[in-house]
């Protein structure tokens, strides 16, 4: 058998029987990767979500925070970029990456103090642009950012020895996963030169820099930590053969030379071009998303080699992977206007692919993989069941909110501004209400590991009948 085609392994796997499901509960998990799916959840539901309800709310007018919109905008990016799919990324990565290069599981000791302080950091500078002024906010802001750096260069430190020592693994996701480890260093290096300027300029980070700093990190970290575990995962799931490295370098160097362009147009000297360089790393980014999507990840089909109880979190991988072609066809766009021109227009394709890869592409995707990857969910994979209203309750209207976030944005100018916020509110609304069913079903599952590992060791253990 084509060694491509076949089932994946160790966290990323079709479903094992249950004897081998008795097997694995009985062995010592580390269980630090919840820490950082629960730091990303309490950030994404404290404060992600519930400032894209309040921020477009308060840009209406309905609201009296209209003077802090600004940086609210700011508090809520860093929020979901960081706290969100930050904390999610970096714990999964930090599980999966050495089991994939076939090493040992990192230890606690290093992985504890790295969740920590991306959570210190996000919910430092959230609070400060959020609530603090003055002095407090300034200090506050600069230790919090040296926190926050020095979490990302420890996760990107991690990631490159780990994958170092991976043997001559050559498949798509350890390119994938090597070129993100890299840019978690950008990442760190950028938060620091923010930190300080953004201290010294009312607690808000110039916009030539925060601009392309949300672009650096949604392209260059996740983006490519998304193609790497779908590479090497997705297509298994729907019994496709795993891209070659052949298939997947075009775009995945169309990826990380648009990012590697975008950074570039924050050096002071290349002030004059800026707009250009932006323009056409965004277009460079937007025909990598419309070409990975069905290359590495899944556009269609059905997850037939998965347990019933998991496929209905396929969809959203397929969902996910629709609004990826969305999002980089309206970078495509907005980007070549921009690097034609030299302006940076067409704000509203920006927006609209900004909110279609963060809500659409990330947050279904995060909810979706979590299920089928994730430890916590294993033994409820393990069930013969299929899904039940608890997963309705958190697919529809997280699929709903992607839906309206894009169209909010893509109404710029053709609809009333007040109504426009207003869908932009509900959208915000609809995925907390989402991510709210997904952190009880993150509750529910862990609260469900000790009796059904007892289930199945006993099974196991049962005598057989003469």
């Amino acid at each position: 058998m084509d060694r491509r085609s076949t089932p994946g392994r160790d966290d990323i796997q079709l479903e094992p029987p249950l004897s081998q499901h008795a097997g694995m509960v009985r062995a010592v998990e580390d269980r630090s990767y919840l820490i950082y799916i629960a730091g990303a959840l309490f950030t994404a539901l404290a404060a992600g979500f519930l400032l894209a309800v309040l921020l477009p709310l308060s840009a209406a007018g309905t609201l009296p925070w209209t003077e802090t919109v600004p940086r609210l905008t700011q508090a809520h990016g860093w929020a979901q970029l960081q706290g969100w799919a930050g904390l999610f990324v970096a714990g999964m990565g930090l599980r999966m990456m050495p089991r994939f290069a076939g090493r040992k599981p990192l230890p606690t000791r290093l992985t504890l103090p790295i969740s920590l302080a991306l959570f210190f950091g996000t919910a430092g500078r959230t609070v400060a642009q959020t609530f603090l002024a003055g002095r407090l906010a300034q200090g506050v802001f600069i230790v919090t950012g040296c926190a926050s750096a020095f979490a990302m260069l420890g996760v990107g430190c991690t990631l490159l020895l780990t994958l170092s020592r991976a043997g001559k693994h050559r498949e798509p996701w350890r390119y994938f996963a090597s070129a993100g480890a890299c840019w978690w260093l950008v990442w760190g290096v950028l938060t620091t030169i923010a930190s300080i300027e953004g201290a010294s300029n009312g607690i808000f980070i110039p916009a030539r820099l925060d601009d392309a700093m949300t672009w650096i990190v949604m392209f260059g970290v996740v983006a490519n930590f998304i193609w790497g575990i779908q590479s090497r995962s997705v297509p298994i799931f729907f019994g496709r053969k795993t891209p070659s490295v052949r298939r997947a370098i075009v775009p995945g160097l169309l990826l990380n030379i648009g990012v590697l362009a975008i950074l570039t147009s924050t050096l002071p000297v290349l002030e004059a071009q800026r707009d250009r360089a932006l323009g056409f790393g965004l277009a460079l980014c937007g025909l990598a998303l419309a070409w990975l999507a069905p290359l590495a990840g899944s556009l269609w089909g059905q997850a037939h080699r998965l347990r019933p109880r998991a496929r209905a979190a396929a969809r959203y991988v397929i969902a996910a992977n629709w609004f990826a072609v969305i999002s980089g066809v309206l970078l495509a766009a907005s980007g070549i206007a921009s690097a034609l021109t030299g302006n940076y227009e067409l704000f509203a394709l920006r927006d609209a692919a900004r909110h279609a890869f963060g809500v659409g592409v990330i947050t279904l995707l995060i909810v979706g993989m979590a299920q089928l990857v994730a430890p916590v969910f294993a033994l409820e994979r393990a069930e013969a069941r299929a899904g039940g209203i608890r997963d309705y309750l958190t697919w529809w209207p997280l699929l709903c909110a992607a839906v309206l976030r894009v169209v909010a944005a893509l109404l710029l100018g053709h609809m009333d501004g007040t109504l426009r916020l207003q869908i932009a509110a509900v959208a915000g609304a609809l995925g907390w209400l989402g991510l709210a069913g997904f952190a009880f079903s993150v509750i529910q599952a862990a609260r469900k590991e000790p009796r059904m590992r007892a289930l199945l060791t006993g099974t196991t253990r049962a005598p057989k009948a003469d």
